[in-house]
């Protein structure tokens, strides 16, 4: 059952958020400079606010990174949830990526823009002056703290977002503090309270227009239309899966997986851009500087790792599942579908090996599917009627380093095609 919405607190909580500065200015004496500093901690509370949004967010993005993406495409299109105990909603593994993203380059962007603004009034901060910034900076915290507690969590909005949608606030933060950072040093000239009022006008107009759009499903503004909102992402259907018990299953073996997962790592540094990276290290070397060749080599080795995870996450956690006329891939951590394939959309099978194969004397097999997966480019984001998650579509599956090919193609129903395309058993 949905809890009870509380919009007017979510907006009474801006307007409280939004009110500490200018009330302080003008009944506690507060300087610009406390002001000015309300307001950078101000933009730090909406981006830590945002950050512990993400992980918790149910849909997908309508476009973001495509499945068949080496780094990103396993994470992007891994379904199911984690379980959390008490009142915390469940945690989507998917969405770790993006939260990384988030805190390690988003978020310094930003605060390195409201720094830039908050040097611009020249300030000096005495020891009055920081507890004064002190409890500004509670008030708006712990406003904006009250506003996600509300919307997001009690009122269960996390099942509208999407990780893109759930940091919105603070990415379009992000363009209306650098176009504070424009006018502001257009107006410093005049002087510091023309630099106030542009920062306090111009955010409080920035979210109150933020709320209005985000609680009017009428309402699509610019950046929405350009970049999407909760209404444009997936909601995530599940993939059906037959009633009955599957009447074959297998998997890789762990030792394969994890050898497979380090390979690829290993093997995308030098199939990739980070090969330049190597580049760099052999150029530090060859001028006398080893010490300068640790960090790209630190650099190459987290893309790597991150390679190796996301093909773990892909092959190392699955297994698939024949049902006569059906080919399931199921997660088997986070007990959830991810993929079916029917046996009357499948066109062919192929079998390779590569080096991980031929090691453990293993096998690849592709099921060829009929795809209508027609991507047409559009300047922006879709309409919310437009967009659906395609969970059960048919599409070429491939299933690697499996002991038995010949008999997952037979409890599949098209050992037939097998033998054909084939030409032989395991």
């Amino acid at each position: 059952m949905r809890r009870p919405s509380t919009p007017r607190l979510g907006l009474l909580a801006i307007l409280g958020s939004n009110a500490v500065a200018p009330l302080g200015v003008l009944f506690l004496g507060w300087s610009t400079t406390v002001l000015l500093a309300v307001f950078a901690v101000e933009v730090v509370a909406v981006l830590c606010w945002s950050l512990v949004k993400i992980p918790f967010a149910r849909k997908r993005p309508n476009d973001g990174v495509e499945d068949d993406s080496r780094l990103f495409g396993p994470f992007h299109g891994k379904r199911g949830s984690v379980t959390l105990p008490g009142p915390v909603p469940p945690l989507y593994p998917r969405n770790l990526l993006p939260l990384l993203v988030a805190a390690a380059f988003l978020a310094p962007l930003e605060l390195g823009l409201v720094l830039g603004l908050f040097g611009l009034a020249d300030p000096t901060v005495t020891d009055e002056m920081v507890g004064r910034i002190a409890l500004g900076g509670v008030g708006v915290f712990v406003g904006h703290g009250v506003e996600t507690a509300s919307d997001y969590f009690h009122d269960e909005g996390y099942r509208h977002h999407s990780p893109r949608s759930a940091f919105s606030p603070a990415f379009r933060q992000f363009f209306a503090v650098g176009a504070l950072l424009f006018l502001a040093g257009a107006v410093t000239a005049v002087g510091t309270e023309a630099l106030v009022t542009v920062v306090v006008v111009g955010k409080f107009a920035h979210d109150l227009r933020t709320y209005q759009v985000e609680h009017d499903p009428e309402k699509r503004g610019l950046f929405a239309r350009l970049f999407g909102s909760a209404e444009t992402e997936i909601a995530p259907v599940p993939v059906a899966v037959p009633a009955e018990s599957p009447a074959y299953r297998t998997r890789p073996g762990r030792l394969v997986t994890v050898f497979d997962a380090v390979y690829r790592g290993v093997r995308y540094t030098v199939t990739s851009a980070v090969l330049y990276l190597y580049v760099l290290v052999g150029a530090a070397v060859f001028v006398g500087a080893p010490q300068l060749a640790v960090y790209p080599l630190v650099l190459a080795s987290a893309f790597a790792a991150l390679r190796a995870l996301s093909r773990y996450v892909r092959v190392g956690t699955v297994e698939y599942r024949c049902y006569g006329d059906v080919l399931v891939v199921y997660d088997t951590v986070l007990d959830e579908p991810q993929a079916r394939l029917e046996r009357g959309a499948v066109t062919g099978v192929a079998v390779r090996t590569d080096v991980v194969d031929r090691l453990f004397g293993t096998r690849t097999v592709t099921f060829d599917a009929a795809t209508d997966d027609a991507t047409a480019v559009r300047l922006t984001a879709p309409d919310p009627d437009e967009v659906e998650d395609d969970a059960n579509a048919n599409r070429p599956l491939t299933l690697p380093h499996v002991e038995d090919a010949a008999t997952v193609a037979e409890a599949f129903g098209v050992g037939w095609q097998f033998e054909r395309d084939v030409g032989g058993t395991d």
